[in-house]
């Protein structure tokens, strides 16, 4: 999965933590200012899914 984090630096770096803990972070961008006056910055981050258990079939699924 691809997910695009906006945010204030501090806030990038405790959600890539969090993220960490429930997906595989696979690569992690630096942080980027946006665009503008604006003082968020983005955060670009590549991530699995952790390997399934049976545990886990509970879990909604789509198709």
């Amino acid at each position: 999965m691809k997910l695009r984090l906006t945010g204030t630096l501090a806030e990038l770096s405790e959600a890539a933590a969090l993220l960490g803990e429930v997906f595989e972070l696979l690569e992690v961008s630096e942080p980027y200012p946006n665009r503008g006056t604006s003082k968020l910055y983005r955060l670009y981050v590549d991530a699995d899914l952790p390997t399934r258990t049976t545990a886990d079939a509970d879990r909604r699924t789509w198709s």
